[in-house]
């Protein structure tokens, strides 16, 4: 059974033993620290580390669930797996009852009780997530406040929530304490135009300020944001907006086209050339002239915020929705499914009209108050190399059609770059590409798997320094991966049996076992949702076919389905 996946690769034998003391002796000083928790300056000090071999050593244990770092604090803390292993130890370690006082008579002795039970130990059938945060869970959940105000009010207000660069090379920078105002002022421009708690409000805009504002004001009236990708044709749009029941639109003069003539909906319109119409809001003066709304509304654990509909190709799109407690899932593939650190810049190339690029390059960013970049425009390999070095990109997502674009222009540019890891998504990955991120670039490259309907939730790691007796250790061929913590993955036969080691079947999430599944039902087709638990709500079947083998990968082996189209091939 593979119960938990394993990003990492293992360490080289030479300096192994070292790093394995140092982890140690890390987890100790965390261990002293107690509820306080302890900083990473007094644990590099304590230990005596330093700042980058003490980060390193921390995510490998927050991988493994040994450490948790408290998003607030910034502080360490004990990890849920540690406190697991604390238990089983405990039972093995337990000192012996206290025996009996000698020559007890029998008149006097206590009567006659079963000895103690001992409790079985914990079943790990799904390894927990660190990040099962108690603000994503319950009845009364701020969204606005975790996705924007509570990084102004952590003095972090002048950090950019948006690096935004146009297709001349301009770049311009949104703070989160301009997104907070000006975000509260488009909230108030949406309340007066109807918009409310649980109203769908539809995103045709392109990658800039206007898109985060609007999402962000949404956000605080306890809407669904719904986003339109840019390339949708009119019947897409229009089939998107009846389907949903869209509360009102948000777009550019040059968009504005694909909404349907008979639209009834209210349509703010950012300014610009085009010209509006005598029916168009403008998004920017109606803003500036509003009274900011004080009020964050509310949301439920399992409340939508997200409405996300599948491909234009598909007879009937689906709309799938992204419930509050998903966020639990996202911050942890942030953290440790692409190894986000912080002191990384990091650049999601994939469009917001996505899944991959809503989850992770929009609402990921805001969640962890970092900074989102978006680059206009059509993608031009040029223009990726310029914002790679121009803002000095670390921590780079792309589609691997991308990543061949750069291969095959300039493959000698990687000494200028900054990079140091490379992920990819969307499509299937070619062993060429792997090849030039490991020995050309020289990054660790990481593959992933998901839907729309979970999330990412297998994980390949291709790393250039994983050696063991001085030969390269790299995943299998033809391997997806291990899971995300948080996440049980098995095969199931056609009769919904697990299938064991070896045997072929069909991609399932053991739902019972995986706390950080959160898809329910589509919002628009019973039909289908029924498709994906056909075996009952135990199991969410994927549509992809493989095999598991006795490490615990699991390999492909079907016809490649909407499984592998979070970005592209819409």
């Amino acid at each position: 059974m593979n119960d938990h996946a394993e990003i990492v690769p293992a360490p080289n034998a030479a300096g192994g033993t070292q790093s394995l003391e140092r982890a140690i002796a890390l987890l100790r000083a965390v261990a002293d620290a107690e509820t306080d928790g302890a900083r990473l300056a007094d644990l590099m000090t304590g230990v005596g580390l330093s700042k980058a071999t003490a980060h390193r050593l921390l995510m490998a244990l927050a991988r493994e669930g040994l450490v948790e770092q408290d998003a607030r604090s910034k502080r360490y803390h004990p990890g849920p797996d540690l406190v697991v292993l604390g238990d089983l130890a405990s039972l093995r370690h337990r000192p012996p009852a206290p025996p009996a006082p000698p020559h007890q008579p029998p008149e006097a002795a206590a009567p006659a009780t079963p000895p103690a039970v001992q409790p079985a130990p914990p079943a790990l059938l799904a390894r927990p997530s660190a990040f099962l945060r108690p603000e994503y869970r319950g009845e009364s959940i701020a969204l606005a406040t975790l996705l924007c105000d509570r990084h102004v009010r952590a003095a972090d207000g002048a950090r950019a929530a948006l690096l935004h660069e146009s297709v001349a090379g301009q770049t311009t920078e949104l703070s989160f304490a301009r997104l907070a105002r000006d975000s509260a002022r488009f909230a108030a421009v949406l309340t007066g135009m109807g918009v409310g708690r649980g109203d769908r409000v539809a995103v045709l805009l392109p990658k800039g300020p206007e898109l985060l504002i609007t999402a962000l004001a949404i956000w605080r009236l306890g809407g669904v944001y719904m986003p339109l990708f840019t390339t949708y044709t009119a019947s897409a749009v229009a089939y998107r907006l009846a389907d949903s029941a869209a509360r009102a639109i948000v777009t550019n003069g040059f968009l504005r086209r694909k909404v349907p003539r008979d639209n009834s909906r209210p349509v703010v319109t950012v300014e610009g050339d085009e010209a509006f119409g005598p029916d168009a809001v403008p998004f920017w003066s109606s803003l500036h002239e509003a009274a900011p709304l004080a009020e964050v509304a509310r949301y439920r654990e399992g409340d939508a915020f997200a409405l996300i509909y599948t491909s234009e190709s598909e007879p009937t799109p689906l709309g799938v929705s992204l419930p509050v407690k998903a966020l639990s899932g996202i911050e942890q593939y942030m953290r440790i499914g692409l190894d986000l650190r912080d002191d990384d810049i990091y650049w999601n190339m994939a469009d917001p009209g996505w899944a991959y690029g809503a989850y992770y390059g929009l609402v990921g960013p805001l969640l962890l108050g970092r900074t989102t970049i978006f680059c206009d425009g059509p993608y031009d390999v040029r223009q990726g190399y310029r914002m790679l070095t121009k803002f000095g990109v670390t921590n780079l997502t792309a589609a691997p059609s991308q990543i061949r674009v750069w291969h095959g222009a300039d493959p000698d540019v990687s000494h200028q770059l900054a990079l140091r890891i490379l992920s990819v998504v969307g499509e299937p990955l070619p062993p060429d590409l792997i090849a030039w991120a490991n020995r050309t670039v020289k990054v660790p490259l990481l593959d992933q798997y998901g839907q729309r309907e979970t999330g990412i939730f297998i994980v390949n790691r291709y790393d250039p320094d994983g050696r063991e007796d001085g030969e390269a250790v790299q995943p299998p061929s033809g391997s997806l991966g291990r899971p995300m913590p948080g996440f049980r993955v098995v095969i199931l036969d056609p009769e919904g049996r697990e299938a064991p080691v070896g045997g072929a079947g069909e991609i399932a999430i053991d739902v019972e076992h995986s706390p950080l599944f959160w898809f329910e039902a589509y919002a628009n087709d019973p039909e289908r949702t029924a498709k994906r638990f056909r075996h009952g709500r135990r199991y969410y079947l994927t549509g992809d076919r493989a095999f598991l083998d006795d490490d615990g990968n699991i390999h492909y082996r079907g016809q490649a389905s909407d499984a592998i189209q979070m970005q592209q091939g819409e």
